[in-house]
């Protein structure tokens, strides 16, 4: 490892949320769903990649800070698509509300909602090599 890779910061949803594009997307992505209030402040983990369908995407999280237990958002996107999941609860419940955003029939529907649900559990992040899922074709 280099010096200025060990230096260079890590690429998080606030990263991506700097690109006027990428940010378009997320708010596209969102619909008429407001976005949460506390994305702008959120705890975020570092982007991590994956493969659907034998294609390259990157995920990322990001939860409400001092209570990611509770509210978390995961994207799962490439350069022409972006998915979500957003995660809320309540302390010690068993009851999760699930909100999916641009699921539809494509290999998001079982592999993307597979991937998204790791994130906001954490196995994703324990075994990233895991999320490597080859083209269905």
């Amino acid at each position: 490892m280099t010096v200025t890779a060990a230096n260079a910061d890590p690429v998080t949803f606030s990263t991506y949320l700097k690109d006027p594009v990428w940010a378009k997307q997320l708010d596209a992505m969102f619909g008429k769903t407001p976005k949460p209030d506390w994305l702008r402040t959120a705890t975020e983990s570092e982007a991590v990649p994956v493969t659907m369908d034998g294609r390259p995407y990157t995920v990322l999280l990001a939860c409400r800070k001092h209570d990611c237990a509770n509210h978390q958002l995961a994207v799962l996107f490439d350069k022409t698509a972006i998915y979500g999941l957003r995660f809320e609860t309540r302390d010690n419940s068993p009851k999760e509300e699930l909100t999916w955003f641009n699921i539809g029939g494509g290999p998001e529907s079982i592999d993307g909602k597979t991937i998204l649900y790791a994130a906001i559990t954490g196995s994703l992040f324990n075994h990233p090599g895991m999320f490597s899922f080859p083209s269905g074709k």
